[in-house]
């Protein structure tokens, strides 16, 4: 794209209702605050141009949370269907990101451990490669942010339910890049995956 100034807009899919752990996981304590406000200082601190918050299942209680440091970049989007999937979350993020954005970086909100390290890098990569998609390589799978650009979005917006992307990364894959890094990243699905989060966590300040 040459010099052309490239607008990537990151997204939070914060919305779920948390039914296999009985609980709003995204509340659950987390280094010096919860996992949504980690997820949120990570991805804010990156160089992404703003973000779109995407809630839906008690969704005061976490725009609550929003750091004031944090606020101006962040704008919060509602997602009245979030009991249907992850895919109208999605489609949220698409209607909102506004005309002049190239590409939607998203983070899945249960993901506390993702840093914007790794998410400055996969920008960089983006802008550097500019491919239709571009998602994180882990030693157990695809991890996040995962990167769509803008056209793909036509395709986002007919997404049904909530195993959401695998088709469109599959079916395209002339068109999608993988970056590697060796940070194992696991979704908080279960009080199991909390409590193997937390022993890692405890490992780096040992």
């Amino acid at each position: 794209m040459g010099d052309t100034i490239m607008r990537i807009v990151g997204v939070i899919l914060a919305a779920g209702a948390s039914s296999r752990i009985g609980k709003n996981k995204l509340l659950l304590p987390f280094k010096h605050h919860t996992v949504i406000e980690e997820v949120i200082y990570q991805l804010s601190k990156s160089d992404v141009d703003n973000i779109l918050l995407i809630t839906g299942f008690e969704s005061r209680r976490i725009e609550k949370l929003i750091d004031d440091n944090a606020a101006d970049r962040i704008r919060i989007v509602f997602n009245d269907k979030y009991r249907l999937g992850r895919a109208e979350s999605i489609k949220c993020a698409v209607k909102s990101a506004g005309r002049d954005t190239d590409a939607l970086s998203f983070m899945v909100a249960d993901k506390p451990t993702v840093s914007s390290g790794l998410i400055n890098r996969a920008i960089d990569m983006y802008k550097q490669k500019s491919p239709g998609i571009l998602y994180i390589k882990t030693p157990t799978g695809r991890g996040h942010p995962i990167i769509f650009s803008k056209e793909f979005f036509p395709e986002l917006m007919v997404l049904n339910g909530d195993t959401v992307g695998e088709e469109l990364i599959a079916g395209y894959k002339e068109k999608v890049i993988e970056l590697e890094d060796d940070e194992i990243q696991v979704d908080i699905d279960t009080q199991d995956d909390y409590k193997s989060i937390l022993k890692r966590v405890d490992k780096r300040k040992s």
